[in-house]
């Protein structure tokens, strides 16, 4: 402990922090003995043992055997991942194309009918969305009222058609 600063020593000696570290130290090894107690005896090292045990009885493979399960092991991994690169690069293509392409006919749109209109339409589609939502907002209020607090949703659907 001499690299650290004086201050630093200071604090770490003090009687609270040596009482708390004796104390941690003492259940963070009781409760690392049941868990070994617990989970890790019964669920890992005993099957090891009895694999291992096993095995030990029957002819273990040799070493051309180990490698070639290797190599096939890592030339199938490499294949998965080409196969997952693949896969994502076409995807992320199909992203692009759809984000420039849908950027692109916006600015068409834009350009096509003016800046103005294309505002007024912008601000049309806003209220449409905005009533949509002011809307659900209402019948989930009107339900929750209904339904005694009961949440959101728990409107039910009319014979006749709509929602209660």
């Amino acid at each position: 402990m001499d690299f650290l600063p004086e201050n630093l020593q200071s604090f770490l000696q003090h009687p609270t922090i040596s009482y708390l570290r004796s104390t941690t130290q003492g259940q963070l090894t009781t409760q690392l003995s049941n868990i070994r107690t617990a989970y890790v005896q019964p669920y890992l090292i005993a099957p090891l043992s009895t694999l291992l045990t096993t095995t030990s009885t029957t002819a273990m493979p040799d070493l051309l055997t180990v490698l070639m399960f290797v190599t096939i092991l890592f030339i199938s991994l490499r294949i998965l991942d080409y196969a997952r690169r693949l896969v994502m690069f076409w995807v992320m293509l199909a992203f692009r194309v759809f984000f420039w392409g849908s950027l692109l006919g916006l600015c068409w749109y834009v350009y096509t009918v003016g800046v103005e209109n294309a505002g007024r339409d912008i601000g049309w589609i806003w209220g449409v969305v905005m009533g949509f939502v002011q809307d659900f907002q209402a019948r989930a209020a009107a339900s929750a009222a209904n339904s005694g607090g009961a949440g959101a949703g728990a409107g039910s659907w009319k014979k006749g058609g709509g929602w209660s």
